[in-house]
């Protein structure tokens, strides 16, 4: 552990909260007091810090929004367009040509 007195106070303190709330303590001690608990625990190597992970900045964010949207162009088939095409006229199975139906509306 780093010689930090100020982090040392705030893990002390985090953890006497956990144990004032009904933790279990995790190792055997002869005090009562859930800040010497607490101490002990840490002298003893029983309690850890937990690394926070770094937060991401705006631009981060919004350059991981702008590669997804590549990403989804790039995956999009060459050979299709956007346009709109005119129905094609099938045949029946007697060889007749249908006329698409119109929709009411």
């Amino acid at each position: 552990m780093e010689n930090n007195k100020y982090l040392l106070s705030v893990m002390v303190a985090k953890r006497a909260k956990e144990l004032e709330r009904g933790a279990k303590p995790l190792i055997v001690t002869k005090y009562r007091k859930p800040i010497m608990i607490a101490l002990e625990e840490i002298k003893a190597g029983k309690v850890f810090v937990k690394k926070k992970k770094e937060s991401l900045k705006s631009e981060d964010v919004f350059k991981e929004e702008e590669d997804s949207a590549k990403i989804e162009e790039s995956a999009k088939p060459e050979n299709l367009s956007d346009k709109v095409e005119k129905p094609v006229k099938s045949k029946d199975v007697s060889g007749k040509v249908k006329k698409p139906k119109k929709s009411k509306g």
